[in-house]
């Protein structure tokens, strides 16, 4: 049957994909089951690809993370990129980006389709500009094709820069932005669209965008172009008219029964986030918002995995319920293997951060077993029950029962 999620959900219709993501949620059935029905959850699930791990996004479950890997056209180690998957594996990474722009990108995504759990997504111009030289020279049919042969191949999510239309272009010609566009995919975009001087292929061609999705049942992530590339730009007219934008576009997906998650900011001061957080889920209807960090200063580079971290625990704690990570090297270099463990790490720490201040019983649990064993000064529970087993036992060498640095002035030994 060619249904989606979302229409198998307005049906009451639970199916095998939605068990699956429910047994990593604490959200009652019923109200799980509704969410869906009305876009607020999604549960990205290619048709063509079949797996033992599904995950939910949205509302009432618990906040999830997303790590961007892929090979580059600069620097394309596919050895190296299997490497850094199998740390997302470690950490239970529940989705993964193919961002792949090398020569390679075709073979990385089918291996990782083949081999991995993990929720995958892409962002299918990349793969138009691989295939051509000058994407602004790229027709309509062959951004289409692409988007249908990845949808296909299984992949579970696009981030389709779709908001960006002539009349938001025309308003970003008169900005006064520090930062223009920092977007790769919406930088594409815009400059294909001034060579041709034609609207934006996934705003005016979205119905036959839409079919191709409602047939694989892939969600759509909308992508925001025009997201703020720093602090000083956050929250300005043309962030918002596009988010506006997307709105529109979610109501008309949803229409379709497609499934949809929203992406946003970016760089943004941490006193603005929870308002940007509400107006996403009153200008999108409660759609699912995917937040890239947001950093909340631009002056950490060779540390936005801390501040993009700090920004991210505030978007969760205010309605963003899925997060894409950022490593030390953002703004740098293609992340290496440390730097995405780093990453991981940071972002995991925000979300369950998030989980625990919401209240969900499983994150709560296992903070409960590492102050028990605190107390207890048990280390091997400890190492258990802590994020970074490995780190702690090279922290941790000797056998003593308290750690140096309070040695036997220890107060959780001392005192009792």
């Amino acid at each position: 049957m060619n249904k989606t999620q979302l229409e198998y959900a307005k049906e009451k219709i639970f199916t095998q994909e939605m068990g699956k993501a429910f047994l990593h949620e604490e959200i009652n059935k019923d109200e799980f089951l509704d969410n869906i029905s009305n876009g607020k959850i999604v549960i990205p699930a290619n048709k063509n690809r079949k797996r033992e791990k599904y995950y939910a996004i949205g509302k009432g479950c618990l906040v999830k993370i997303n790590v961007n890997i892929g090979v580059s056209s600069e620097c394309g180690n596919f050895d190296e990129e299997i490497k850094k998957l199998e740390l997302c594996r470690e950490f239970n990474v529940e989705s993964v980006m193919d961002l792949s722009s090398g020569k390679n990108s075709k073979e990385f995504r089918k291996m990782l389709l083949k081999n991995y759990d993990f929720i995958v997504g892409t962002v299918p111009v990349y793969d138009t500009a691989i295939l051509h030289d000058d994407f602004t020279k790229v027709d309509v049919k062959q951004i289409l094709e692409l988007i249908e042969m990845q949808a296909e191949e299984g992949v579970d999510f696009f981030t389709l820069h779709a908001g960006i239309n002539r009349k938001a272009i025309e308003r970003f010609k008169n900005n006064n932005r520090i930062m223009k566009i920092v977007s790769r995919g919406g930088g594409m975009i815009y400059n294909w669209m001034m060579k041709n001087d034609r609207e934006n292929p996934f705003y005016e061609y979205y119905d036959e965008i839409l079919k191709i999705c409602k047939k694989h049942d892939v969600t759509l992530s909308l992508g925001d172009s025009l997201r703020p590339g720093c602090v000083f730009d956050s929250t300005d007219a043309l962030q918002i008219e596009e988010l506006i934008n997307l709105g529109e576009l979610t109501k008309r997906a949803w229409d379709e029964g497609v499934q949809v998650m929203i992406e946003g900011p970016g760089h943004m001061r941490a006193n603005e986030i929870a308002a940007n957080m509400v107006l996403e889920k009153k200008l999108c209807k409660d759609a699912p918002f995917y937040v890239l960090g947001p950093l909340t200063t631009d002056i950490g580079a060779g540390y936005d995995h801390i501040s993009g971290a700090m920004g991210a625990l505030i978007a969760a704690l205010n309605g963003a319920d899925f997060l894409c990570y950022l490593t030390p090297a953002e703004h740098l270099r293609l992340p290496s293997i440390n730097d995405v463990k780093e990453g991981i790490i940071a972002f995991k720490l925000a979300a369950h951060s998030a989980n625990i201040a919401k209240g969900f019983k499983k994150p709560l649990e296992r903070d409960y077993k590492m102050s028990t064993a605190r107390k207890n000064m048990d280390w091997e529970e400890m190492f258990k029950w802590g994020i970074d087993e490995k780190k702690m036992r090279e922290y941790k060498k000797d056998d003593n029962k308290y750690c140096t640095m309070c040695g036997k002035l220890c107060p959780v030994k001392n005192v009792k």
